[in-house]
């Protein structure tokens, strides 16, 4: 068996066992690549490559170097940041952050956005961090959960500000609609959002 062949097994390999796509790319002679979105964390996803390769049906990948790379997705991003918000982290998070980054001075990055504040800075970073370090990040951690990540990528423009349509919902976007609004129900209606005070408003 082939190189290729068996690179193309052990993705196939890797892909049952955590049940995501695990493509394995040619990349030079001695090295692939993997990458994959949702999933284990990296370092779960090398300890699965390790046992794979270890056993015979893979022997020829066991010199091969592997550059792993797991891929951000707009749903992990609204996992994640609907899971902190149910934990009660959210606020909290956004709060500590935004306090720090005034203590520190920092800057608003890029084109000047009235709404960039420190506040939309820290949520960005702290759910890119929960992205980082959370398994599975697009799978909802409670059932609850589910219908407000739905929501959350609904409530975020679509389209770019010369009116394109873009192929992913935005975690900028997502970050600005979770700034400023909160889930509500009103009884069989669909539902609907509705403004979140921040700390200095409350």
């Amino acid at each position: 068996m082939s190189r290729s062949q068996q690179a193309f097994r052990l993705g196939r390999h890797l892909t049952e066992v955590t049940d995501v796509a695990v493509p394995l790319d040619y990349v030079t002679g001695t090295e692939w690549s993997m990458n994959w979105a949702d999933g284990p964390l990296h370092d779960e996803m090398r300890a699965h490559l390790d046992e794979a390769v270890a056993g015979y049906r893979y022997a020829d990948m066991r010199d091969r170097k592997g550059s792993l790379l797991r891929g951000d997705t707009s749903r992990s991003w609204a996992a994640r940041a609907i899971a902190s918000r149910r934990e009660g982290t959210l606020a909290t998070a956004v709060a500590e952050g935004a306090a720090q980054r005034r203590r520190m001075g920092e800057r608003r990055l890029g084109t000047p956005d009235p709404r960039a504040t420190h506040e939309y800075y820290a949520l960005l970073q702290h759910v890119r961090k929960l992205q980082r370090t959370t398994s599975y990040p697009e799978r909802a951690s409670a059932p609850e959960d589910e219908p407000l990540i739905e929501d959350l990528l609904a409530a975020a423009p679509r389209t770019d500000q010369h009116g394109h349509r873009m192929r992913h919902v935005s975690e900028h976007d997502m970050a600005h609609v979770l700034l400023a609004v909160e889930q509500a129900s009103a009884g069989d209606q669909p539902p609907r959002l509705t403004v979140v005070p921040t700390k200095e408003e409350a």
